[in-house]
């Protein structure tokens, strides 16, 4: 057996192998499952969780699965979208200098979906987005991409942290066709806003994966709707960027 360092702490060392158990999961985890990939006895993982769900670091969800907690993801989530911000600065460039319309990267934080990068469009009229602004998960391309790929519960959680407002006389509103909606997003692999969150604003999105497989941002191109044309290729160009985003987040870190 491997002798620990001077002055190691075996309880401070096992809270930090389920503290990295969790972040690496890409859903949450029972207690059993917990124990396994840490080898901790079942009472002092249980213990562990039960401490890090009081302090905020992890959060219990379908009565008895654990995941990480607004503190334990922060820095997870930080290094994560400087990552993905990265990965897409060339992909939003290329695609900003074909089509000449604006670009925006959107990134999932917890229980909302925020604008981390834009590419102006050059035209006089244009549709703009801002760095640091909130996304509407049921009405704009964006919201929609990153929202209809979680699991049941995160995105029952994003729409009502956002709420179901009426934006435009386009916006869906009701709680079946927004769930047709988003059943619909899943099924083709793209998103379109088609003036639900700006009147005379069209948009398509299409979804950016993290190294486990999960949504975890979006890409979109908008244009005003008289410029909306053409859109077999534009969704081809969205969802080509995407993927090679996709590609870029794979070598990586987190």
């Amino acid at each position: 057996m491997v002798a620990k360092p001077r002055y190691f702490s075996q309880a401070i060392g096992n809270a930090l192998a389920v503290l990295e158990t969790l972040q690496g999961s890409g859903s949450p985890l029972t207690l059993s499952e917990v124990t396994s990939r840490t080898k901790l006895p079942k009472s002092s993982a249980f213990r562990i969780l039960r401490t890090l769900e009081i302090t905020g670091y992890a959060e219990r969800v379908d009565g008895d699965r654990f995941r990480l907690g607004d503190k334990g993801s922060g820095s997870f989530l930080a290094k994560l979208a400087t990552s993905i911000t990265a990965a897409a600065a060339t992909p939003m460039r290329q695609l900003g200098r074909e089509f000449r319309e604006t670009v925006s990267l959107a990134i999932l934080f917890n229980s909302h979906i925020e604008v981390a990068a834009v590419v102006e469009s050059p035209q006089r009229v244009r549709m703009g987005n801002v760095v640091g602004g909130l996304i509407p998960p049921h009405a704009s391309s964006l919201g929609k991409c990153v929202t209809a790929f979680q699991p049941d519960e995160d995105r029952d959680r994003l729409i009502r942290s956002y709420g179901v407002m009426k934006m435009t006389e386009k916006t869906i509103t009701e709680e079946l066709l927004l769930h047709r909606e988003l059943e619909l997003v899943r099924a083709r692999g793209y998103a379109t806003d088609l003036e639900e969150s700006a009147m005379d604003g069209c948009c398509l999105a299409a979804p950016i994966m993290s190294r486990d497989g999960k949504v975890v941002a979006a890409i979109s191109i908008s244009m005003p709707k008289m410029r909306f044309k053409n859109r077999e290729r534009l969704i081809a160009a969205v969802r080509d960027a995407a993927a090679e985003i996709t590609k870029g987040m794979a070598k990586r870190s987190p």
